[in-house]
């Protein structure tokens, strides 16, 4: 099985560079992402290394990791973490997991305006 290539790369990570501009993105869009590139039954380790390279482009595409919040006016607080933080925090929170994150596991991703 091979990797994915830089085209089926790109068009996904589009794809979620433009999700994360319209709403909040959590981690099932992202882990359905993976799949799709690496297809089934890969090994974990290969999983958390694609996931955190999409992650890793979406904030530097302008994304924030951050939480949801109970106020109407505010409903994203971002984590103000660095790039590097963010993926650090994130690899450990997955590797606890021990399974891909689903949608409200960890954090979510918004472009915020």
């Amino acid at each position: 099985m091979s990797m994915p290539t830089d085209a089926q790369y790109t068009e996904e990570l589009d794809y979620l560079a433009e999700y994360v501009n319209d709403d909040w993105l959590g981690f099932s869009v992202i882990a359905g992402a993976v799949g799709t590139l690496l297809g089934k039954g890969r090994p974990f380790a290969e999983q958390t290394s694609l996931l955190l390279r999409i992650v890793g482009d979406l904030l530097d595409q302008g994304a924030e990791a951050g939480d949801l919040t109970d106020d109407s006016s505010r409903p994203f607080k971002a984590w103000g973490t660095s790039r590097d933080e963010t993926l650090s925090r994130i690899k450990s929170a997955v590797d606890e997991l021990g399974r891909l994150p689903d949608t409200g596991d960890i954090c979510w991703f918004t472009v915020d305006d």
